[in-house]
């Protein structure tokens, strides 16, 4: 009888091979069932959204293009969005990034340029996503008037100025740079500033998202998909921010703050009360008045008008102004006379919000001019009832000053793009008007203006 131990390595092997097998089975299936289940995981009905603390992010939803945004997103898949502000763009990418939000609006960031290998593994090992560019800002750098120097504790508009050029200036207190969105939105509100000038940066805008829930990346990515090819953001664009002028200008501010505080106290009531009768924002009105005669009522244009609001003399007879030299008159037959314009176009099917730039258009170039833009875009032949938006109108009133444009139309020629100008100057006034009020320590009331005086 042999006392060789019999061979059990081949039969050890065997079943090595088959446990390894069951065990890769096993994991393949629960890798497997991890999958299926993060595919199938609902979209979550609150969602953490991460911001800068910018005006731009908390301003209500008509001021404020990302707010209008995420209402729209929220509404298309029925959402709750809970917004949490953060001091940078930094900030609240690292938020978006360690899950403690789902969205991130990273104002003014743009991912950085990376080699393929890089970008791969980032890819593996992020799980975060940014969606496509859909704005890009200049980089503006001010200079304070002479010997200033903010306060150790700035409060107001100050403290957001220097919070956003923190994100994009290396000495925010002494030489701050922010986006040229912010600085718009900032400056009627900061009597500090003197000087303002581009530099050769810029800021890119753009979403970021949590890719471990695939629900909501493959909604975010279908609602950014979706808003590139209808065209929509132009449009919002265009309602919330559209207004800015091309170039800040300190000065025009500066004058704007002054006017308020000098002139408008001897006329708030007439103009609150004009207001209220014809159905217009106060804030407008006085915008209106403003841009045209800076209250001064022997103001006189180039083209001979003259007076408080600017208007003619036969839209005078028309509006039966009795004394074109009385103040209160002449507001109330201007408020009249925009509530007459507004209601012309509703009547033709525009909602009020476009019947109101419209009006404004009109107000400054005539509403046969206006009409002529729109029937422009509309086309002679065109039969359908579709109306183009004030965005069109925009983009056509300044073609009119072509002569071979004009003759096409009823009314000739006029000077379309003084048209433009006036709306959005008008709206940025409003909208200037209105924080400056609103920052007053009287409250809602013009004579709150007073303490809007620079220096």
């Amino acid at each position: 009888m042999s006392t060789t131990p019999p061979d059990n390595t081949t039969r050890a092997r065997t079943s090595f091979r088959r446990d390894r097998l069951i065990l890769g089975m096993l994991t393949a299936a629960l890798a497997g069932l991890v999958v299926h289940h993060t595919l199938t995981l609902p979209m979550p009905k609150n969602l953490v959204v991460a911001a800068p603390r910018q005006t731009r992010v908390t301003a209500d939803a008509s001021m404020s293009f990302e707010k209008a945004l995420l209402e729209r997103f929220a509404r298309e898949h029925g959402v709750n969005l809970t917004l949490v502000l953060t001091d940078t763009p930094e900030e609240t990418l690292e938020m978006v990034e360690s899950g403690g939000a789902q969205i991130g609006l990273a104002l003014g960031v743009a991912p950085g340029e990376v080699s393929a290998h890089d970008a791969k593994t980032s890819k593996k090992q992020s799980k975060m996503a940014f969606g496509p560019e859909y704005d890009r800002q200049i980089i503006y750098a001010i200079d304070w008037q002479n010997g200033f120097a903010p306060p150790e504790e700035a409060t107001g508009a100050m403290d957001e100025l220097l919070r956003v050029a923190a994100s994009f200036s290396l000495s925010p207190r002494q030489a701050p740079a922010l986006p040229l969105d912010a600085l718009h939105l900032l400056l009627p509100f900061l009597s500090e500033v003197r000087d303002t000038a581009p530099t050769p940066h810029e800021a890119s805008y753009r979403f970021v998202w949590r890719t471990d829930v695939p629900k909501l990346d493959k909604a975010m990515r279908a609602f950014w998909t979706g808003l590139l090819a209808d065209g929509s953001l132009d449009d919002l664009r265009e309602r919330t921010l559209g207004f800015f002028p091309a170039d800040p200008d300190p000065f025009e501010m500066e004058l704007l703050r002054r006017t308020l505080a000098l002139n408008v106290p001897e006329h708030h009531k007439t103009i609150e009360r004009a207001a209220r009768k014809w159905r217009l924002d106060p804030y407008l009105l006085t915008a209106v008045i403003h841009q045209e005669s800076r209250f001064d009522p022997s103001a006189v244009s180039v083209t001979g008008v003259r007076g408080l609001m600017q208007m003619t003399g036969p839209t005078l007879a028309e509006l039966n102004v009795k004394n074109p030299d009385d103040p209160e008159e002449i507001i109330h037959a201007g408020a009249r006379y925009l509530d007459l314009l507004r209601g012309q176009f509703v009547k033709m099917g525009y909602n009020a919000d476009d019947a109101m730039l419209l009006a404004l258009a009109s107000f400054n170039v005539g509403q046969g001019h206006v009409q002529d833009a729109i029937d422009l875009l509309r086309g002679e032949n065109d039969k359908s009832d579709e109306l183009p938006s004030w965005l069109g109108v925009r983009q056509a009133l300044p073609l009119l000053a072509d002569a071979g444009v004009a003759r096409q139309t009823r009314y000739g020629m006029c000077r379309g793009g003084e048209a433009v100008d006036f709306v959005d100057k008008v709206r940025y006034f409003a909208f200037a008007i209105r924080g400056l009020v609103l920052a007053s320590a009287q409250g809602n009331e013009l004579p709150g203006f007073r303490l809007a005086l620079a220096d």
